[in-house]
């Protein structure tokens, strides 16, 4: 060949750059893959907790944010419409089937 193709050196620190939709999409798309671990521990850096029985990922609203004023409001990420969503249900029990920190660390 007359060039040489290179690919390029991934780098976990590279995804802390990379938007919202980005991180969903190589969650979603590439389960049991190492960029999936990567990615959800960005996610948990951005404060967005994964749902272990809805599989889905929920972040919680600051106060001066929240239209209905509750203390528990949270937005969840909708896989099918692919944008940000208000979750309805805002009861203590959801907080309880969030992936802990430590089972989604990464070790770098």
């Amino acid at each position: 060949t007359c060039y040489y193709l290179v690919s390029p050196v991934f780098k976990s620190s590279h995804l802390s750059k990379f938007a919202l939709e980005t991180l969903f999409y190589i969650f979603y798309s590439m389960p049991k893959d190492i960029l999936q671990a990567y990615a959800a521990s960005e996610l948990y850096d951005r404060n967005w907790r994964y749902h272990k029985e809805l599989k889905l990922w929920f972040f919680r609203m600051p106060p001066s944010e929240n239209p209905v004023k509750t203390s528990l409001a949270y937005v969840y990420f909708d896989i099918k419409s692919w944008e940000r969503r208000p979750h309805l249900d805002s009861s203590k029990s959801l907080e309880a089937g969030f992936l802990s920190e430590d089972e989604v660390r990464v070790l770098k």
